[in-house]
């Protein structure tokens, strides 16, 4: 048993050794690339997302870029021992730079991408006698600003979407222009549809827009755009084509903000959908 446990270390140290010599012995080098990207608001905030159930986060690779954010392309290349001969970083099959001088970094406007998805394409070489050349890629989406995907909310903890901002001016209440649903929602917070009708959301002179979120059992069922301050939301029973509110509990959240990208806190009121045959 000894002698096989000696044998094996014996051929184990064999093979280390093999290796290593077969890659120093080589002039050769494949150039390591490791892609990373960063995002920023327009205003140069980091990009922070929340999501229902976890903790606030800053961008990762797959959440989606909004169409006006600041994204930075940066490439990380390794090479050895051997000496670099060429980077070359492409949006979408268009070089961006190219060159032999670190930083590779690149700034790009998103404004101007259109919504989908764009790649991102890196590739680097080793310089002559043995020449070696390595490309990586990396994918991500770009969403237009009023994209559903960025307005989560999570009426369970009351934070989501957009920073909130401090700012007192930016809170709103939901009221409703039914006089029976609207004693509801001051007096319960919450409003019965049996029928066709009308909420709207109360705020201040420095609230220019809101959005909204309907959602059941802590999910998300709807996320409205950003709309005027002065629209009115629609809410009635589900009707035989399927359009309306199934009947249940939900909740209707809504944040305001002031047309510049900031928003209050939520405000929201349990709403419960009765069946169409209650409204007739």
């Amino acid at each position: 048993m000894l002698r096989r446990i000696v044998c094996g270390l014996i051929a184990t140290v064999a093979l280390v050794s093999g290796y290593e010599s077969a890659w120093t012995a080589g002039d050769a080098y494949v150039p390591g690339i490791k892609i990373v990207l960063e995002v920023r608001t327009a205003r140069g905030d980091m990009r922070s997302v929340q999501r229902p159930g976890f903790a606030p986060t800053y961008w990762y690779q797959d959440l989606p870029v909004v169409q006006g954010d600041k994204l930075t392309i940066n490439a990380m290349i390794s090479t050895g021992g051997a000496e670099l001969g060429s980077v070359k970083i492409r949006l979408d099959h268009s070089d961006l730079k190219a060159g032999t001088e670190a930083p590779w970094r690149v700034d790009v406007n998103t404004t101007d991408l259109s919504p989908g998805y764009h790649l991102v394409e890196v590739w680097a070489s080793t310089k002559p006698p043995a020449a070696k050349e390595n490309g990586a890629t990396m994918g991500f989406l770009v969403v237009p600003q009023n994209d559903p995907l960025l307005h989560v909310l999570a009426p369970a903890t009351g934070e989501a979407g957009p920073p909130v901002s401090p700012d007192e001016q930016l809170a709103c209440t939901i009221r409703s222009r039914e006089a029976e649903a609207d004693k509801d929602i001051t007096t319960s917070s919450s409003a019965t549809v049996a029928g066709p009708t009308l909420f709207f959301i109360s705020a201040g002179p420095a609230v220019k827009e809101f959005f909204y979120t309907l959602s059941r059992d802590g999910r998300i069922t709807y996320t409205s755009p950003r709309l005027p301050v002065v629209t009115s939301i629609l809410l009635e029973p589900q009707k035989p084509n399927g359009l309306g509110l199934a009947p249940g509990t939900l909740i209707l959240a809504a944040r305001a903000g002031d047309g510049e990208g900031r928003f209050g806190a939520p405000a929201w009121v349990t709403v419960h959908a009765k069946p169409a045959e209650a409204a007739k």
